[in-house]
This record gives C-alpha cells, structure tokens and sequence, in this order.
C-alpha cells in the first residue's frame, strides 16, 4: 500500500519539534514525580492533585485536560482507578521497584520478562494495571520515555495496525506472552513506519496512526451509500474476535491447519489462493506454496468496504480476476465470526455470486445450521444467507484433501461433501 501521499500530508500539519519538546517537559514531569513521590520512603498518601497533575500526561480523558493538552492516549481508565493505582505503587515497594525495573530495561528480551512478571505479581489485584489491553501499561511506558514508545496504548489497535500494513511479526498473537507482545509490537510499528519514510519519535510515529485521513483505513471505518442516506459502518478484522480468547491452543491450532488445507486443495486444483496477511506467517508454515500460488493483493475492483470485509476471510479461491469460493474456518465457540463476515459481504454486495462455505468441527454442525437461518442472516437484501453458504466439517474437508488425483477435479466435488441448511 502506498501510504507516502498521506506520510507527506501528515508531516506538513504535524510540528514534530514542537511536540516533542512539549514531551521532553512532561516527561521530565512524569519521571520526577515517579522519583520523588513513588519512590520515596513513606506510605503517606499522594494527595489527589499531586496525582491528577500526572494523570493529565497519561490519560487524554484526565480532570483537566483540553482538546489542546497534550496527553499519552484515551486509556479508557477512571480517574480514581489512576490515583488508586499510583497509591499502590508508592506503598508496595515490589511493584513500584518492578515498575522502576521495566522502565530502565533497553534490553527487549529482558523487558519482556519483566513486563510478564508485573502481570503475575499483580495478577489477583483489582486495580486497573494489568488487564489483556495493556492500557495502563503502555500508558505509563509512553510517559517514561516518549521517544522510544509508542503511545497506540491498546495492543487490539497495535494488532490492527500490524495487520493492516502486513508488517512481519516473530511471535504469534494469542500464544505469546502479554509481555513479549508489548515489547514486540512497540518495535515493529516503530521500525514499519520509519522504513515506509516516517521519520521522528515514537510519539511523532503514534500521532500518525491517529491521524484522521488514516486512522479510519485501519480501524476499518467506512462509509456505505443508501439510497435514503450515508451511514458509516465498521469492518472487524482478524483480531476482533474476544471469543477466540478463551479457546484451547490445540482448537486454535487446529483451525489453522485446517486454513492451509483449503488453501493447498484450491492451488493443487489451479486456483490462485488469498490469505489474510495477519495469518499468512502462520498458515504458511503449514502449507508450502508455490510460487505464484499466493497473491499479494486482490485483483477486484470492489469499493473500499467490501474490499476491506473481503480481505479479512480466511481462505478465498480465485480464478484470474473472479472469486470462486470463499471459506471461513470457524473455531468460536459461538461460531458468529465466520457468518458474520459472510453476512457483511453479501450485505454490502447484494448481487454477488460466489460459493461460500463455514468450516468448522463436525460437533459444531448444528450450531452453525442454526445460527445461520436466524432472521439477521435470513432477511439480507436479494438472498438469505443459508442460499448461498453451506457447511464443511473438518472431516469431510479432510477427504476432500485425500482424494486421488486432486488437481485434475473440479472444485465441485465439494458438492458432495457439503450440507446445506435447508436439507437438515
């Protein structure tokens, strides 16, 4: 993707000298105050404006604080969550000193290990500081040493980011530490941004991703024309799923392998095959392609919103520039995501016609027949859902992988493996 127009644009609007001197002061303000009231001997309490003083640096919704005041980010965190928390670190010498310790680390791996350890140590205190978006975190590390750390202080925003310039990443979302994802994900936006031509800070960086021309491509924002009106709508991405969160390793695992099954059944029978970029590292240890095999972009001439919807399912056949088929593994345990996603497609292109399939355990099956003939699925403009998408079990994908001279069938041997909705 070419992002230079709007790196250009954002440059000449964005004073980055005179930001960063603004967050050379509150810095210094930050680690004073870490210093000499967090640090210091005494469990004598932080008085509420000692501590809004600092909370106004880390939080944008802080007491106090203008559209014009300079802040880390919206941490989504109370104001009395933060002046408990600050508290906490002045009178529990282990935590303010393991705080103190991740701060002073340079040494990624090291820090890493440090950040998992803050999590354990606190991991039965209801304070606000350790939870799965790493807000507190991230906001607290912005404060430090806002040169070197990002302010996106949400990791579901780093994760949508990182997807969505299709940046490498050495470590797997949801089998990697909280630690390890914080420190990675803070280098590779970093290192992405500056080797597509942003140069400056960390904070300089985060206020790009922020700004307003961009930020509504990654976060998927889009607006749809109605005949009545223009609404805006949301395109979810791989990593906005909560319910995958509670899943055993071996499901998700799973799923992955399934993922590069249709993937190497659709290339053995001549098809051009589509991954999204967040899960090619994975997949592709798994299937091995060919050269040529696996596109780098869609050729379709959709608009930006369903290009958006259509690049997030999991698997797609293509022939030239005509999808095929288009399959979504379904490993929630609600089994919404996959539907949904096909739901969003034909919702916003009524009039496609494309084979669609949900790939999921043969346990789940009735789930999934269920789920889709309920009204939001059956009421879609042109067809109900259930017409156009029908269910694949593991496996019965399975045997279609092991019939004998595979790249000299149709792709319409799934017919005889698949069930639709209306003939159970």
């Amino acid at each position: 993707m070419n992002v230079g127009p709007l790196i250009a644009e954002f440059s000449r609007s964005y004073d980055s000298d005179a930001k960063d001197r603004i967050w050379l002061v509150q810095s210094e303000q930050f680690r004073q105050f870490w210093s000499e009231r967090i640090l210091s001997k005494g469990t004598d309490e932080i008085s509420e404006s000692e501590c809004d003083k600092i909370i106004r640096i880390l939080d944008r919704n802080g007491k106090g604080n203008t559209k014009d005041s300079e802040a880390v980010a919206k941490a989504m965190i109370a104001q009395g969550a933060w002046r408990r928390m600050l508290n906490e670190f002045h009178r529990n010498r282990e935590l303010g000193a393991l705080i103190t310790e991740i701060f002073n680390c340079d040494e990624p791996e090291q820090k890493a290990r440090l950040i998992d350890k803050l999590y354990k140590v606190n991991e039965k205190q209801a304070n606000s500081l350790t939870g799965p978006s790493g807000n507190a975190v991230n906001a607290l590390l912005a404060a430090y040493d806002p040169t070197k750390n990002v302010s996106v202080i949400s990791l579901k925003h780093r994760r949508a980011l990182i997807e969505y310039f299709g940046f490498p990443i050495s470590f797997e979302w949801d089998r990697t530490s909280i630690g390890q994802i914080i420190v990675s994900s803070n280098r590779v936006l970093l290192e992405g941004l500056h080797a597509l031509g942003l140069t400056g800070s960390a904070r300089t960086v985060s206020r790009f991703f922020y700004f307003e021309p961009f930020e509504s491509l990654w976060k998927g924002e889009h607006t749809v024309k109605r005949p009545d009106k223009s609404i805006n709508v949301t395109v979810p991405t791989a990593g906005d799923s909560d319910d995958a969160g509670g899943l055993a390793k071996d499901e998700v695992r799973e799923s992955m392998q399934m993922q590069a099954l249709i993937a190497k059944i659709g290339a053995s029978m001549g098809f051009s095959i589509w991954l999204p970029r967040a899960d090619r590292g994975r997949v592709l240890k798994v299937w091995k392609a060919a050269e040529g095999e696996l596109l780098d972009d869609l050729p379709l001439g959709y608009n930006q919103t369903t290009m958006k919807t259509i690049e997030q399912i999991d698997v797609i056949w293509l022939r030239k520039r005509s999808i095929v088929r288009a399959f979504e593994v379904e490993h929630t345990t609600s089994v919404y995501s996959g539907l949904l996603r096909m739901a969003d497609l034909v919702a916003l292109q009524p009039d496609i016609n494309i084979r669609l399939h949900i790939v999921a355990p043969a346990l789940k099956r009735e789930k999934v027949m269920q789920e889709i003939q309920r009204p939001v699925f059956s009421l879609l403009e042109g067809r109900a859902l259930s017409e156009m998408c029908t269910f694949l079990s593991y496996d019965n994908l399975k045997a279609i992988g092991e019939e004998k001279h595979l790249a000299h069938l149709s792709d319409s041997v799934i017919q005889d493996y698949e069930e639709k909705a209306d003939s159970t």
